[in-house]
């Protein structure tokens, strides 16, 4: 089972922004959503050497580190219980999914189970393994 990590603050995937140009509004993803698809990508491509085939399931744990300003007490508190802030956890599976289009599987539509966890910890980065899966 393909298991990798990507470093740094987990990321959600963003909502398309538009703009009105003459006469018609045009839709495009946010410079930040593409930047961090093309990071997952890059890490992903160093794992697999062709895309599965077939129903494929994917892990996300996504680790976030607490802001500097909390008190010792309140960070050592929080690590290794689960992060219930933003960004969601669908946004941050989505963003997962759509960078893996063409790399780990063929498309997304091939994803059958997903799960997406998100949790505190001492460094920040998402752990992502993705396998062929049966029913």
């Amino acid at each position: 089972m393909p298991k990798f990590t990507i470093p740094g603050k987990p990321f959600g995937k963003q909502r398309p922004k538009f703009t009105t140009r003459g006469k018609f509004a045009k839709a495009y993803t946010p410079k930040e959503t593409i930047a961090a698809e093309a990071v997952v990508a890059r890490e992903a491509r160093k794992h697999f050497k062709e895309p599965l085939s077939g129903p494929v399931e994917i892990w996300v744990v996504a680790k976030f580190v607490p802001p500097k300003s909390w008190p010792k007490y309140r960070k050592a508190e929080c690590l290794g219980t689960y992060h219930t802030q933003k960004p969601d956890w669908d946004n941050i599976g989505k963003l997962i999914s759509d960078a893996l289009n063409g790399i780990a599987y063929q498309d997304d539509a091939q994803v059958c189970f997903a799960v997406v966890q998100k949790v505190w910890a001492e460094v920040a980065e998402t752990v992502v393994s993705v396998k062929p899966t049966t029913v």
